[in-house]
């Protein structure tokens, strides 16, 4: 158990030795990587596609004499716009309710609900523009922009620094970069039923994504290795690819498959596992996940006496989240909280070993008893 314990972290130090921004030169090596070690594990397939992002460059917040840096969210308009401060909290439909936004920017803490949804109820609102800051730690998040305003990122430490009220400017600088996109799996066995586990291999902008999502990544190369699937089943390994910037890989990828397939699908999301808070959850922040595939996960986690806790993420979201608008039936396995995910902080050396070890006989023992 060592040796594969070890595998798999100095694999995850690997990966998430750089960023892997889409078409960045590690995102490029850590894709040829995976294609060459699945060739000799018998062979792969591949699906690409093509996007333009919106690609952060830079940004700034400045309230009088004082600038405060600033890191633009991906896709966010580059343009640089001016007015008085509102806190808009989490921007939620019942903290925006009776607050006038017209020609303000708003300040915003990133959670409770996915950010697009926050930026499409600021933008009726009449919103120029928004400052966005995660609290949970003192460090610039990396998100994703709706493209309807500028949008930049600051530390809560800057952000406790600006005033309800005051005259700011902020400005976004981002640039059009088309990339290509491309998933990358294996296939194991035979038979109707389909059972697939994901894992994306990009990254937001700034952050080399250890635990969002190279451990992940690693653990997944580690039982296409390993693992033999029940019979009568097929087991298929997806890394996905552009998970971080609207889930475009895995819904490129159940775009193609026919529906016969999907109605007998049980999609995972494996995707931020290895922090300290190892966690299914039952929701994310698009819907439930499968009811009786949670209670399978807890009589096996119950059964190995292994601490998960299942609970509710309602801003998360990963690649599972297609399969289940076609009609498969999902499970997310993470880390919840995880405060580090999308800062410069998602690195190598927060990756808990004890984490690790939950896993490597969680997921393997849970694969060998699903019941479709």
């Amino acid at each position: 158990m060592k040796r594969d314990i070890n595998f798999v972290l100095e694999l995850t130090r690997f990966i998430s030795s750089a960023e892997r921004f889409p078409s960045s030169p590690h995102h490029l090596a850590v894709r040829k990587f995976l294609k060459e070690t699945l060739k000799r594990l018998g062979g792969f397939k591949t699906q690409s596609f093509e996007v333009s992002l919106l690609k952060p460059i830079g940004g700034f917040v400045e309230v009088g004499l004082n600038r405060f840096s600033a890191i633009p969210y991906t896709n966010s308009p580059s343009k640089v716009v001016g007015g008085i401060l509102t806190d808009c909290g989490f921007a939620t439909s019942q903290e925006l309710k009776s607050k006038n936004l017209k020609g303000k920017i708003a300040l915003v803490r990133e959670g409770k609900l996915p950010f697009r949804e926050k930026e499409k109820l600021l933008h009726r609102k009449g919103a120029l523009g928004i400052v966005v800051f995660r609290p949970e730690v003192d460090e610039v998040y990396s998100g994703i922009s709706a493209g309807l305003l500028p949008t930049v990122s600051v530390k809560p430490s800057d952000a406790r620094l600006l005033s309800e009220g005051s005259q700011v400017v902020i400005r976004s600088e981002t640039k059009e970069v088309k990339v290509k996109g491309e998933n990358i799996w294996l296939e194991k066995g035979v038979g109707q039923k389909v059972l697939t586990l994901i894992a994306h291999y990009d990254t937001k902008p700034f952050t080399p994504g250890a635990i969002d999502n190279a451990l992940s990544v690693a653990l997944l190369l580690w039982l296409a290795i390993n693992f033999e699937p029940p019979k009568g089943c097929r087991f298929r390994i997806l890394f996905t690819d552009l998970e971080e910037y609207g889930l475009l890989g895995a819904t490129h990828f159940v775009e193609n498959l026919p529906k016969w397939e999907i109605i007998d699908t049980v999609a995972i999301s494996v995707d931020t596992v290895g922090w300290r808070t190892p966690a299914i959850l039952v929701r994310d922040g698009e819907g439930f996940c499968s009811r009786s595939l949670i209670n399978q996960c807890w009589e096996v986690a119950n059964t190995l006496g292994l601490k998960i806790t299942f609970t509710e993420g309602r801003s998360g979201r990963s690649d599972h989240i297609p399969f289940r608008r076609k009609g498969a039936r999902t499970l997310f396995f993470a880390s919840n909280p995880f405060p580090y995910r999308h800062t410069p902080l998602d690195k190598f050396e927060i990756v808990s070993e004890e984490a690790v070890k939950l896993w490597m006989k969680f997921i393997p023992s849970f694969l060998r008893m699903v019941k479709f």
